[in-house]
């Protein structure tokens, strides 16, 4: 530690907010937009990896075999995770790591293929995304962790087409990514692994609600919610409702802010999820922007922020109703979540100015 560092640290220790000695610095790590870039680059190797070893095995045809056992299919695609998991371990440069992470790639869809080789549909899927899930755990690096926690939760949001479990599916991914968010801090020894769990949760959350106003709503296509009661359509958003609620509550405890504070705030919420309820997105985009604002996360917000901006064009431009209709809907939207943010600062400068 230099001098700078050191008075930086006696300095806080003055004003009582660390304490004992100065922690030994550690490696830099690399920005995150340095490490998406190269995972961009890791995936595009992966494919030409798998093309590479499928085409080996397609041209010989003593070999055709191979892609009839999913047996094989596994061992193969294993073995290159396993590869790719001693590469993360030992890494000691981002070109390991990307190597690693297209060894990883390259398994997971020899996994998949021998999967959807020896199995039906809906078990397959089930198959691949309880499989991503342990490689979110257990895979030492961060966006293979991003990676595998984003495919795990849109294979429980969008894929698997059970229509219990897509009920139950969006409250349950939003309450743990919000979970995530609001406890990074609580578990230093585990922050890289909440931070990489989060930000998956996040993009299958924010891209999940697409298929819906791209009209790829699969599980409305193949007529599975038609065998349910009605309820149930009614299940899906007032769990999300309730996970927003849990995610809102959070951070106006983190905040000790007054009763009715909260209250002006569950009511802006309550506005938003009957908004959201004809405008799928907005209410979980809002969401994910609570949870930047709360953490001081400024890539997080950004996110949230597309991903309003994109679901609120989507709907203005969908046909179910007319353009009218929406704008008032949007209009008497703004207009109340206008209205609360005006009435709350009002109300938190008055308490200011009666307590200097």
């Amino acid at each position: 530690m230099n001098a700078e560092h050191q008075r930086l640290w006696s300095s806080l220790q003055q004003q009582g907010l660390v304490e004992g000695s100065p922690p030994v610095p550690g490696e830099a790590g690399s920005p995150w937009y340095i490490s998406v870039f190269m995972g961009f680059f890791g995936w595009l190797a992966a494919l030409f990896l798998f093309l590479a070893i499928a085409l080996l095995f397609f041209f010989d045809l003593e070999l055709d075999w191979f892609f009839e056992s999913p047996l094989l299919l596994w061992t193969i695609g294993l073995l290159l995770i396993g590869i790719a998991f001693w590469l993360l371990r030992s890494a000691a440069s981002e070109f390991v790591r990307h190597m690693a992470l297209a060894f990883s790639l390259a398994g997971q869809g020899f996994v998949a293929w021998g999967s959807f080789g020896g199995a039906d549909a809906i078990g397959a899927t089930l198959l691949i995304t309880g499989f991503q899930i342990l490689l979110a755990v257990f895979m030492p690096d961060f966006i293979h962790r991003v990676f595998s926690t984003c495919i795990a939760a849109l294979g429980l949001l969008v894929f698997v087409e059970l229509p219990l479990l897509n009920v139950v599916a969006g409250g349950t991914v939003l309450a743990f990514t919000g979970w995530v968010w609001l406890h990074e801090f609580q578990f230093p020894r585990m922050l890289p692994a909440l931070r990489a769990w989060g930000y998956g949760g996040v993009l299958a959350l924010v891209t999940s609600r697409s298929e819906i106003v791209l009209g790829l709503n699969w599980s409305v296509w193949n007529g599975a919610l038609d065998t349910l009661p009605a309820i149930y359509g009614w299940s899906a958003p007032l769990l999300e409702g309730l996970a927003a609620v849990y995610i809102v509550y959070s951070v106006c405890q983190r905040l000790q802010t007054a009763v009715w504070v909260q209250i002006l705030a569950l009511c802006a919420l309550t506005a938003l999820a009957l908004a959201s309820a004809d405008a799928p997105g907005l209410l979980v985009c809002m969401m994910v922007i609570v949870l930047g604002q709360a953490g001081s996360n400024t890539l997080l917000k950004s996110i949230g922020i597309a991903g309003l901006l994109f679901y609120v064009s989507a709907f203005y431009y969908q046909l179910h109703v007319t353009l009218m209709v929406k704008a008032q809907i949007l209009l008497a939207t703004g207009l109340l979540l206008l209205a609360v943010r005006w009435l709350m600062l009002r109300l938190v400068n008055g308490q200011a100015g009666e307590h200097p």
